[in-house]
């Protein structure tokens, strides 16, 4: 605490440090944050991943830790911009009040590319229904063909507008909760089914860029697929969602890029350079 300055109000500690009550994990996620190798969960799921770090933490730090997850199936880093910048309730009922946030998108980002997105969006809005539907079909048929005949080597999004939009979320994160969170990135799964073709070539590369992005703008990287890979044999038939044994082992290591900053004992994600430059700060 600096000499005359309220805790509460002070940028130099850490949110947890502040007060006595309970800690507000929040996860920022896509469907990997509440689906299983069974399929979508509730999110009071206990061997979810976001539970299991909330778990982890309370026990290392003998508090209770509440989480809250913000997300949806296919959450791009783009819709997740769009939630931050302008859903009010999650900014400041939700990521104003955290004292931990975990950025778990990128992962529907990085998959292989078969059809484009743009043209993926435009089907939504055909009319009558039928010809909707006859062309939705027609797409999906299509994607694994489209994704085989690139090598899988097109995804999503491509990486410069990835990482403009991803600079732009967690320096959002970080502006709302005046850089006062102790902030961990969870990096892209891996997509292991037909669908998406006979592999995913451009994951290592793509987890890698990731993961070093996050780190210098403050969030601790965790790679959550060699965590997962050796669950690969029970994965949902969708090749994409974790059963529980992955979960586990990603909380875990979500919950152990989080602790030192919790503890004091670490940087916490700081304020964006605009911010910081306006306040006279170094971070």
């Amino acid at each position: 605490m600096t000499d005359g300055v309220d805790p509460a109000f002070d940028l130099d500690v850490p949110r947890a440090l502040s007060h006595d009550g309970p800690l507000s994990l929040v996860v920022i996620g896509d469907s990997t944050s509440f689906t299983d190798h069974l399929g979508p969960q509730l999110p009071t799921t206990p061997h979810l991943y976001p539970r299991v770090a909330a778990q982890a933490l309370a026990a290392a730090l003998d508090r209770e830790v509440v989480p809250t997850v913000v997300a949806r199936p296919g959450l791009t880093v783009r819709d997740a911009v769009r939630t931050v910048t302008k859903d009010q309730h999650v900014q400041y009922d939700v990521l104003a009040h955290a004292d931990a946030v975990v950025i778990g998108v990128g992962s529907f980002d990085h998959a292989p590319m078969g059809v484009p997105p743009s043209v993926e969006n435009l089907a939504a809005h055909l009319r009558p229904t039928p010809v909707r539907r006859q062309v939705r079909r027609g797409l999906k048929a299509a994607y694994p063909w489209l994704v085989r005949a690139t090598g899988g080597r097109r995804t999503r999004t491509p990486l410069p507008e990835f990482d403009r939009m991803f600079v732009e979320l967690v320096d959002h994160v970080r502006g709302l909760t005046w850089g006062r969170v102790a902030g961990a990135a969870v990096g892209p799964t891996s997509h292991r089914s037909r669908y998406y073709g006979p592999g995913h070539p451009t994951h290592p590369q793509r987890q890698a860029h990731h993961l070093a992005l996050a780190e210098r703008h403050g969030f601790r990287g965790v790679a959550s697929w060699p965590l997962v890979e050796p669950h690969v044999d029970d994965l949902n038939v969708d090749g994409i969602h974790w059963p529980p044994a992955a979960h586990g082992a990603v909380g875990r290591a979500v919950a152990a890029a989080l602790l030192p900053a919790l503890r004091g004992e670490a940087p916490t994600v700081g304020l964006p350079a605009a911010a910081a430059a306006a306040l006279g700060r170094t971070r």
